[in-house]
């Protein structure tokens, strides 16, 4: 199944959302957003997917997700239903304005976004600090929950206390007046996984030549089209060796290989494994 694209409703009364979830079960539905995601999980364990990472998650995880990284939180059924739960940020970088992410202050702030397109779990004293963090910007109101969000910010910048869970896939998608055109080709993309994927229709979507479109991409993913492309079709092909029971020949159609041996291979250069080692990997 193919990502959603999650529309974040705005709020008058605040600029960012801090949302304090407590459900029998996370929602299974991978989606992305254009906003930065940062989660504290209270209570709860089951499966962390983000971009082609696959991992188990549970109390005292802290993530930070960057803009439009397909992303779900898929609870186990044998957990304690009464107890799921998690706090967590939404914020666009674009409420802070341009001006602000072009002073030198606010360089390593950009920086650490850029660096949570490929998702990145927090460790150490980082993760403990900001833990507390989060749970006073859960209790508080105005100004102060800006001055808290840029204090996590900061804190996760500077102290570089983390692991990177994704393979490389987004790596400068923050306060970018060409944003629009990178989004419409990256929807194009969502929407077609599983079909054939045109660089001539991406470029067209986009507004751009072939030629142009290539040059912007790259300099925007710091990867070719292709390598985009075939790296979202092995994040969604982990999802499926994890959660169903096609064959890997199955699963590679379904995630738009139409030639195994070329699946395999790829799949193999993005996560250091082949699709049943990897699948028996997570079963153990």
């Amino acid at each position: 199944m193919k990502p959603n694209l999650e529309m974040i409703e705005s709020n008058v009364n605040h600029s960012f959302h801090v949302n304090h979830l407590k459900v029998e079960r996370f929602p299974s539905m991978r989606h992305y957003h254009p906003e930065v995601e940062i989660l504290l999980l209270v209570r709860g364990t089951g499966t962390r997917y983000v971009g082609s990472s696959v991992e188990p998650y549970g109390p005292g995880d802290i993530v930070m997700i960057g803009p439009n990284v397909p992303h779900e939180w898929s609870s186990d059924d044998n957990y304690d239903r009464t107890f799921s739960e998690a706090i967590y940020i939404l914020f666009n970088p674009d409420i802070l304005g341009e001006e602000f992410w072009n002073l030198p202050e606010s360089k390593i702030i950009l920086k650490i976004i850029q660096k949570s397109q490929r998702g990145i779990k927090l460790k150490g004293k980082t993760r403990d600090e900001v833990e507390r963090l989060l749970r006073l910007i859960d209790a508080s109101y105005g100004f102060n929950r800006i001055v808290l969000l840029l204090s996590i910010l900061e804190l996760i910048a500077f102290n570089q206390e983390f692991q990177y869970l994704a393979s490389p896939v987004l790596d400068d998608t923050v306060v970018d007046p060409g944003a629009k055109k990178f989004n419409k080709a990256y929807k194009y993309i969502i929407d077609n996984l599983h079909h054939q994927i045109s660089l001539n229709e991406a470029a067209s979507i986009a507004s751009l030549s072939t030629a142009a479109f290539c040059r912007y991409f790259k300099k925007r993913t710091n990867k070719t089209f292709g390598n985009f492309v075939n790296e979202m079709r092995i994040g969604h092909a982990c999802r499926l060796l994890v959660n169903e029971h096609y064959s890997v020949s199955e699963i590679g159609y379904i995630s738009g290989f139409n030639n195994i041996s070329y699946f395999i291979r790829k799949f193999k250069k993005v996560t250091g494994y082949t699709p049943l080692t990897y699948r028996k990997k997570f079963e153990n």
